[in-house]
């Protein structure tokens, strides 16, 4: 037909004319180009109506779409006949989501106003065939599967495109290459012949999962979910899946392409199946391949013999990547490893999103690689975000010992290659870690010099083969006694650090710097002497774990305990308890408010008055004054919300019956020994109590960890504030004040004599300069010029006159 008039342009007639795509003329009903024969408007204008526009009417159609019918009936939709309408192009950028495929199109849409329903234009043409039966009525024709509770239709117009796929294979669905059963409405489309036949056994062990697999046909919801073997998604109809891990699934083609029984590994055998991919893998020689070849395991180059994936998933992205060296896959499938020595490690691929971007050992990226993983437990980083415990697989293979310490929750290791030097701040000295060996915890971020942490307790030097040398603090207290200004090793008589620990022999007075016995210690700590008791500089303990313990433990199954944290204590607060503990830190605030009217200086005079007869008391005045000291709690009314800052989340551990911070029971435990229970005065509650046992813990665990040359007078403050709290508190606390006065005097001390050094040093700079100044003034005076005679010449005979003396003379 030469003109049409259409449903969506009853104004005008359209006449049939020829396109090209150069003229950019969009068809309405699919909102493609036309090119060739098309339908267009024949008015030039018209007269404002919907499709009008200052160039004239550009409405179109493709022939084929101008034959579309009005209305259909779909078996998508048996109650109600859809209608073609247009879609709103302002509506999602003009795309509508057809409710049979999915999919989104723009242009035209079948639709049913009522049921809220539509289908795109080649959905909306599917049909059930129809055959005529003995009685000459027609019927569709049916065939019934064991595994749906509907009868499947056979199926005609299946659209070509991509658009459904066989719930079996998984390859696409069209008219042109099988015929095609389903159920239209639960969207279930089968091949006919081998994929309507093939049997799915309904549950089955596959050599890619440790756990029998079994087979899921509830058509609950039809999300896309994710192949573990293939990585790509399908519609979540009928799958394979796997009880024990909720997260595990597999497509059927991936189920079942392979053969059930695992074989082992046979160098003569071109194909092979293995744990660590899903299909089976054939041989190649990498250096035959185009591309570069890069082992899954590892992450190195692939070069000689490579095993790839032999699945014949075309699809697969993921496979198509699949490279593995002969040697990598003879890695275990579990191991037993002493950095996490309470359940086995798996070897799986990153793919499978257990872990969090980095492994525990070596702190790398674990992007696009295999990865040993504990399947059984996790733990919190310090994100609040839980993640498995991974190790790379090089890193697997190095059997270090784990060091479990009294001073942190986790254990650490040891490394001697860190590469970070300088990044890497000390978590107990707060300096940087300027070594390539330090200690690292294995779960969070913890970082230690190697003289801040675990060391072996007592060592031998070949210059004192008589007894073994004992980790010792230094200065020694003979060497404080003598109040002397030198420290050496006996080891290589050479000065040596008086802040850093040292190997000592308390009958012979011999020193030993860790630096003269650090191959010993190295040693040791990589377990090349076995057990070993460990000892830091705070007095915290530790014990390695080496390889053979480590299977002692998971084949005794010790399970890691749930630990209780200071954290979870306080959650658990009264109110009143609240209330007590809140009345003592607002003490300070109180005291820094009375210091105040009192004191008329400045903190910024704090450095000026160091030089003073009167200095002692300025200071111990601004001291008096107090600082804020945070409360655990950020209200009181309903719920306590607790504040991390004041109840980290770190285990703790009794210790004379109050609840401490686990790195902090070294210092509480000598303390009650020595001092007995300087609380029993007190009137608090005993979880108050224990709250104020942590503080003064705390300010004396600063106090071990700070050298002289770092203390600040806010840090001074902080320590004096707890002190005085706790004073308050009616803690006998004399002591430590007595201590701390000694350390305010040492800290002004040295800067008083700094101070007079740096003054001594600036006004003898000066005198330098003066004189040298001096002596060039001399110079020029004994070498003056002959102008300079004159002038001095006319300043003798003119210096008793007027400007204008002998001026008309």
């Amino acid at each position: 037909m030469e003109k049409i008039k259409h449903f969506d342009h009853p104004y005008h007639v359209l006449s049939l004319s020829n396109k090209k795509r150069g003229d950019q003329i969009l068809c309405e009903a699919c909102r493609e180009y036309c090119d060739g024969q098309a339908y267009v408007c024949s008015r030039e204008y018209c007269d404002g109506l919907i499709h009008s526009c200052s160039e004239g009417c550009r409405y179109s159609l493709h022939v084929s779409c101008a034959k579309l019918p009005q209305h259909v009936q779909s078996p998508f939709h048996p109650p109600h006949p859809l209608t073609l309408k247009p879609h709103d192009p302002y509506h999602l950028g003009g795309l509508f989501k057809c409710d049979g495929c999915t999919k989104h199109y723009k242009g035209f849409v079948y639709r049913c106003e009522d049921c809220n329903f539509q289908l795109d234009r080649e959905c909306a043409f599917m049909r059930t065939v129809k055959v005529i039966e003995e009685e000459g009525q027609w019927k569709e024709q049916l065939l019934t599967h064991p595994y749906h509770h509907h009868p499947l239709l056979l199926l005609d117009k299946v659209p070509a495109n991509e658009r459904y796929k066989c719930t079996v294979c998984l390859a696409h669905c069209s008219d042109h290459h099988h015929s095609t059963y389903g159920c239209i409405p639960c969207r279930l489309i089968i091949h006919d012949g081998s994929c309507f036949e093939r049997k799915l056994p309904p549950q089955i062990q596959h050599f890619y999962h440790p756990h029998p697999l079994t087979l899921s046909t509830a058509l609950s919801d039809q999300e896309d979910i994710t192949c573990n073997a293939c990585y790509e998604k399908f519609t979540r109809v009928w799958y394979y899946s796997c009880e024990q891990c909720k997260d595990f699934v597999m497509d059927i083609p991936c189920t079942l392409l392979l053969p059930t029984t695992i074989d082992c590994i046979k160098p003569e055998s071109d194909q092979i199946q293995h744990f660590l991919h899903g299909h089976p893998l054939s041989l190649c020689k990498a250096d035959d391949q185009e591309q570069i070849m890069h082992c899954r395991v590892c992450d190195k180059r692939c070069t000689g013999p490579t095993y790839v994936c032999d699945s014949g998933r075309a699809s697969s992205l993921f496979c198509k990547k699949i490279y593995f060296h002969k040697s990598c896959l003879e890695f275990p499938q579990q191991i037993l490893h002493p950095f996490h020595p309470y359940h086995p490690l798996t070897l799986l691929d990153d793919q499978s999103n257990y872990s969090d971007d980095r492994c525990n050992a070596c702190r790398k990226s674990t992007t696009d690689c295999f990865l040993y993983i504990c399947l059984y437990c996790d733990f919190i980083v310090s994100n609040n975000k839980p993640r498995h415990f991974c190790l790379h697989v090089e890193c697997s293979t190095m059997m270090m010992p784990a060091i479990t310490y009294e001073g942190h929750t986790h254990l650490l290791q040891f490394r001697d290659d860190n590469i970070e030097s300088n990044k890497l701040q000390c978590s107990a000295c707060k300096s940087n870690i300027c070594e390539s060996y330090d200690f690292n915890c294995l779960y969070c971020d913890l970082n230690l010099h190697l003289s801040c942490g675990p060391l072996p307790y007592t060592v031998k030097h070949k210059d004192h083969n008589i007894h073994s040398l004992f980790l010792t603090n230094s200065p020694l207290q003979e060497e404080v006694e003598d109040e002397t200004d030198e420290f050496y090793c006996h080891a290589c008589e050479e000065e040596r650090d008086p802040q850093l620990p040292v190997y000592y022999c308390a009958e012979c007075h011999y020193v030993a710097e860790i630096q003269c016995v650090f191959s010993q210690i190295i040693s040791s700590l990589k377990g090349e002497y076995g057990d070993l008791e460990l000892r830091s500089s705070l007095g915290h303990s530790g014990k390695l774990i080496c390889k053979n313990k480590a299977m002692e433990m998971v084949q005794k199954k010790e399970q890691v305990k749930a630990a209780v944290t200071l954290y979870d204590i306080l959650k658990s607060w009264s109110k009143d308890e609240i209330e007590q503990l809140n009345g003592v830190l607002r003490i300070a605030e109180t005291k820094k408010d009375t210091a105040k009217k009192d004191d008329h200086d400045e903190d910024s005079e704090f450095e000026f008055f160091l030089l003073f007869n009167k200095n002692y008391t300025q200071v111990m005045k601004f001291l008096d004054r107090g600082a804020k000291i945070t409360t655990p709690f950020k209200c009181v009314e309903k719920v306590p919300e607790v504040n991390f800052e004041w109840a980290p989340v770190e285990e703790v551990v009794s210790v004379g019956g109050y609840m401490i911070i686990q790195r902090l029971a070294p210092i509480l435990e000598p303390l009650l020994s020595k001092h007995g229970d300087i609380s029993a005065m007190s009137t608090l509650r005993p979880r108050v109590r224990m709250y104020l046992y942590n503080m003064l813990c705390e300010s004396i665990y600063s106090m071990i960890n700070t050298k002289f040359e770092d203390i600040t007078k806010d840090l001074l403050l902080k320590w004096w504030t707890t002190l005085r709290m706790l004073q308050f508190a009616e803690f006998k606390i004399q002591f430590a004040f007595d201590h701390l006065k000694r350390v305010v005097e040492a800290y002004l001390g040295l800067r008083v004599r700094k101070e007079v050094e740096d003054a001594v040093y600036k006004i003898d700079k000066d005198i330098l300069a003066l004189e040298e100044k001096r002596k060039c003034i001399i110079a020029a005076k004994s070498t003056k010029s002959s102008i300079t005679e004159e002038c001095f010449r006319e300043a003798l005979l003119l210096k008793h006159c007027k400007a204008g003396t002998f001026f008309f003379f």
